[in-house]
């Protein structure tokens, strides 16, 4: 039996972007202490990333951690679906984590704060259960992933979006990000699957909701 430990696994880059009133500035993204403040989503989910890892760390928690990572021979004939959603919080290491944790300060920081908490939390999830579903019907029935990135990968997805809809002149610039790390995607024992899927999920869900729900923001 070959079992394929997968890694939902984040790069990236040292860039910086703004938020809600955004500020895009040579394609740079910053963040503030005010647009953290205002991203109470965000910050949640990461609290919560960091306290499962460290559960598992122990000893104890160590054994059960097979229990919750997605294992697709386990979903598909043992039916433990939970497996779909518990992943999104699991990690196999500190870098995996901090990763992680720092694509999701990023990119959710700006979709929280240019988006609904509602919207927010279902771009987020939404994205996430796809990359997990379609990492279920595509990788081996022996594969083990886990990982926050097919939910992060969504919420670039939706950062992509904003700046397509709300600035144009900007467009090739968000593409560049998104094959960037659509690209570092492709590194072995990294479930490409997760991320691809994952930003659909997010570019879908971030249209409908910006384009039917919200008024432009204004860039300058």
């Amino acid at each position: 039996m070959v079992i394929r430990i997968i890694k939902s696994f984040y790069l990236v880059p040292i860039n910086k972007i703004n938020l809600k009133k955004a500020k895009i500035r040579l394609g740079m993204i910053i963040l503030d202490a005010d647009d953290l403040k205002n991203a109470k989503l965000t910050l949640t989910l990461i609290l919560i990333n960091v306290i499962c890892y460290i559960i598992f760390l122990s000893p104890v928690a160590k054994d059960y951690l097979l229990l919750f990572v997605q294992i697709n021979h386990e979903i598909i004939y043992d039916y433990q679906i939970w497996r779909l959603f518990t992943s999104m919080f699991l990690h196999s290491d500190p870098l995996h984590l901090f990763s992680n944790m720092f694509g999701l300060v990023l990119f959710g920081a700006l979709v929280e704060n240019n988006f609904s908490k509602i919207e927010f939390l279902v771009i987020y999830f939404v994205s996430g259960l796809l990359g997990s579903f379609f990492s279920l019907l595509i990788l081996p029935p022996y594969s083990i992933s886990l990982g926050a990135s097919g939910a992060i990968f969504g919420l670039l997805g939706s950062a992509f979006i904003i700046i397509a809809l709300e600035n144009p002149s900007l467009l090739i610039l968000a593409l560049m990000y998104v094959m960037f790390f659509l690209t570092a995607s492709f590194a072995p024992g990294i479930n490409a699957w997760a991320h691809i899927f994952g930003l659909l999920g997010g570019i879908s869900l971030g249209y409908i909701f910006r384009k039917y729900t919200h008024p432009k923001v204004v860039y300058y």
